[in-house]
């Protein structure tokens, strides 16, 4: 992909991300993960199962410009862990949104951070080794 400003319209880079059918089977593992159907199962085994599935996803998808689609998954998997977690204690949404975002717990339940590990391609470099 070429640069979009005239100071970079010389220089050619690697554009990739995940794409929008990988982002949508991400959000489909995800949801089922978090069903409703698995209400009876511990809080710890949802978040290793979700731990899991983000670090994996994630190391695949590092390399190259994909950190602002690791952002919005991981978002969406703290916001189906909130509404899960609602819905096991049979209480309101934003009794779920307390549990994760700030009230009890200041790592988000466990889940794990995608940030910051994102690995851009740089010219003339081995971009994965």
């Amino acid at each position: 992909m070429r640069g979009r400003t005239p100071r970079s319209a010389h220089l050619i880079f690697l554009a990739r991300w995940p794409a929008h059918k990988a982002v949508q089977r991400a959000r489909d593992r995800i949801r089922s993960i978090t069903a409703r159907s698995r209400l009876l199962v511990p809080v710890e085994q949802i978040v290793d199962e979700l731990n899991v599935f983000l670090r994996g996803w994630a190391g695949y998808f590092r390399y190259g410009n994909s950190a602002l689609v690791l952002g919005q998954i991981r978002n969406y998997a703290l916001t189906r862990l909130a509404l899960w977690l609602s819905k096991r204690g049979n209480r309101r949404r934003a009794w779920g949104w307390g549990m994760t975002r700030v009230l009890l717990s200041p790592n988000h339940m466990g889940l794990i951070s995608l940030d910051g590990i994102v690995v851009p391609p740089r010219p003339f470099r081995a971009w994965k080794r």
